[in-house]
């Protein structure tokens, strides 16, 4: 299972060529593609990012299998807690109007297993990101990127 895309970061995806071939759906996973994990900040490259493609129509979307927590970064981007990826129901379920059309829609992670299997399921455009920070993760977490790595999956 491949992405359509492998970059190394969030930062590193032109957001602007997705616009104009019609993507207006964007779904990022939260720990280690916009923040480290379990944070509870987001940066203000991410936010301004956040910001550039609602201003173009986009919807923004945060999809995390974390628990909820505060988030000390000020942004009206809606984020659905322990979403269950790679399922799909949970966030149909809470986004399903915004995903119909399945050209628009865009999921950008870390993890193949997770968030790329996640977006293949929703037929989605998938984009793979470099994790973060691999130092301080979750146990199964870690024993999905070994398997990555054995079968180099990227």
């Amino acid at each position: 299972m491949k992405p359509d895309l492998n970059v190394k970061s969030v930062s590193d995806i032109d957001f602007e060529k997705l616009l104009k071939i019609g993507k207006r759906v964007f779904l990022f996973d939260f720990d280690n593609t916009i923040g480290v994990w379990k944070s509870q900040v987001i940066s203000e490259n991410i936010l301004n990012i956040f910001e550039y493609l609602k201003s173009n129509g986009a919807q923004v979307f945060i999809i995390t299998n974390g628990k909820r927590r505060d988030m000390h970064s000020k942004t009206d981007v809606r984020i659905i807690w322990r979403s269950l990826k790679p399922l799909t129901f949970k966030v149909k379920k809470n986004i399903g109007n915004h995903l119909k059309d399945k050209s628009k829609v865009v999921v950008i992670g870390d993890q193949i297993f997770t968030d790329i299997l996640f977006g293949k399921l929703l037929k989605a455009y998938t984009i793979k990101v470099e994790p973060i920070d691999t130092s301080k993760e979750f146990i199964s977490t870690k024993f999905l990127r070994m398997i990555e790595k054995v079968f180099n999956l990227k």
